[in-house]
């Protein structure tokens, strides 16, 4: 499941359950609406929630990113559990995106 709130500027997705799939579809179109819609170029995913990461889910945050850079924003992650930290940590994902303990925390780093 999927959810996203606005603050001040961030969009903070947050995802509970697993990462994959059909739910990576959502983030992209929530993303996408945000960026087109609201013109928000910074994004907090929040993962305290999230279960577990697929290959699809990885590039999905990867996306993100990617979209964040261009506009010259930020993209912070979230409290990843310890299952989802193992998986950005595996493949080293850990080294080149940032990582926030909570949500509050990351949108301190946005201001």
């Amino acid at each position: 499941m999927i959810n996203s709130e606005d603050y001040n500027g961030v969009c903070v997705l947050s995802v509970a359950g697993d990462l994959t799939g059909d739910e990576c579809a959502k983030v992209r179109t929530v993303v996408e609406q945000s960026i087109d819609q609201r013109h928000v170029v910074n994004f907090a995913v929040d993962l305290e929630k999230c279960t577990y990461l697929d290959s699809e889910g990885l590039e999905t945050v990867c996306w993100i990113k990617a979209k964040c850079d261009e506009l010259f924003g930020m993209m912070k992650l979230v409290a990843p559990d310890e299952t989802c930290r193992k998986i950005l940590e595996m493949t080293r994902l850990d080294e080149r995106l940032e990582i926030e303990v909570d949500i509050s925390t990351a949108l301190k780093a946005m201001r």
